[in-house]
């Protein structure tokens, strides 16, 4: 059961805080996203840790001569910490690539790409379901090789019910070592065949607003998706389709799994 807004302990009553979110919703709670391609709109509960641990494997991918070189398969981690007042603050890596090539030699700081996060809860309610808010910032770059990487803006809206929920992402990035600059909207939809299960869809396009001569003007991802999770811990899933480090109009298989646990 979802825990009342009106049975939390009130603030101004000398009790302590209430969380945004409770610890046993179910459905894993507005701070959790069922793909790895959407920002959760709702925050961490206060002084909670949440690990994740990831990987995406994708094929093709550009190999070792390429301008750009690539990985097949790209694993990946990241810790997030509540804070009080909605915020919630992560780092971790996208991918780490340890097979990565740079003129026929294994370069593994290619294969870095840390990232940087701090999250707001705008509005929704503390029980995590129905219309939820949230903003983020996003620092990243890739590799140690000087790059001075780059940041993302992002706005997530969804809508949560115990049996459905839906998002939608908006992101706007800047990169810092070019002129480069690209607008993302991101999506998602999902039915609960029961509360701790869920199954849809999920993507995401990219458009190049500023780019190089030679890159991509446009990205696309989009595939089934799967959420399963039990009390604090979830397992989830993308399978289906890239064109992510491909020539444009080329697309490629992509997977991603994630699975995750809060103390």
């Amino acid at each position: 059961m979802f825990a009342s807004p009106s049975a939390q302990a009130d603030p101004s009553g000398g009790n302590p805080p209430a969380e945004r979110v409770p610890k046993d919703d179910p459905t894993g709670g507005a701070y959790t996203s069922p793909t790895l391609l959407f920002i959760p709109a709702g925050a961490l509960p206060a002084w909670n840790v949440r690990l994740t641990v990831l990987s995406e494997f994708q094929g093709p991918y550009q190999s070792a001569d390429a301008p750009n070189p690539d990985a097949g398969i790209r694993p990946g981690a990241g810790v997030e910490l509540g804070l009080p007042a909605g915020f919630t603050i992560a780092g971790g890596t996208n991918w780490v690539g340890g097979d990565v090539n740079a003129n026929g030699q294994k370069d593994f700081n290619l294969g870095l790409s840390p990232y940087f996060q701090a999250r707001f809860h705008i509005l929704g309610d503390r029980s995590g379901q129905d219309f939820q808010l949230g903003t983020s910032i996003t620092y990243k770059f890739v590799g140690f090789e000087g790059d001075p990487g780059e940041a993302e803006f992002a706005l997530s809206a969804q809508y949560r019910k115990r049996t459905w929920e839906a998002g939608l992402q908006a992101v706007m990035g800047k990169d810092f070592a070019t002129t480069d600059a690209d607008a993302e909207l991101h999506a998602y939809a999902l039915y609960r065949v029961v509360p701790q299960l869920g199954i849809g869809a999920a993507g995401q396009v990219r458009d190049g607003v500023v780019i190089q001569p030679g890159e991509t003007s446009y990205d696309a991802i989009a595939g089934g998706i799967v959420s399963f999770t039990i009390t604090q811990y979830q397992l989830g899933g993308l399978f289906g389709a890239s064109t992510l480090g491909l020539d444009q109009g080329h697309f490629g298989a992509l997977g991603q799994v994630f699975g995750s646990a809060r103390f």
